[in-house]
């Protein structure tokens, strides 16, 4: 069985070192990149129809992130990633699926840039470490590529 990569997609800006490290990773291990987007579900019932159509664009937009980063790893890696879209809480479809998928080798994310705050996803996760079924592995926003190159 492949032990594979997940990363968390998002709109944040430490998020290129977190799959740079995971790419990189997978190249090195003959492993595949996983990318998770997840769609945060309207709960406003009142307006269902308006809800409807936010989830619409929010998961037409995480695709389209997806896309993106997608292309940027299959041209500088070679590695075809798998994207997977979920709607929910997080932090809870994040644990979720990491117990669903057996192959997953590692969740990977990255720090935030601002030195008093890790990132809304690193910050609700260490409220439910011992939930997590794989390491964790936090790579500093501010590091390089070069850097993580010679970690790797």
């Amino acid at each position: 069985m492949r032990k594979n990569y997940l990363v968390i997609i998002d709109e944040s800006d430490e998020l290129k070192n977190a799959i740079y490290f995971a790419a990189k990773r997978s190249e090195v291990n003959n492993a595949d990149l996983i990318m998770l987007y997840v769609v945060r579900p309207e709960v406003n019932t009142e307006w269902a129809s308006v809800g409807n159509l936010i989830e619409q664009e929010e998961t037409s937009e995480g695709k389209k992130i997806s896309r993106l980063w997608s292309a940027v790893v299959e041209e500088k890696f070679k590695i075809k990633p798998k994207i997977i879209i979920k709607m929910g809480d997080k932090v809870d479809e994040i644990i979720k699926f990491l117990k669903e998928d057996k192959t997953i080798r590692s969740l990977v994310l990255a720090s935030s840039i601002e030195n008093d705050n890790p990132g809304p996803i690193i910050k609700s996760l260490s409220k439910k470490m011992n939930d997590l079924p794989v390491p964790l592995v936090i790579i500093p926003g501010l590091i390089s590529e070069k850097e993580l190159d010679n970690l790797i």
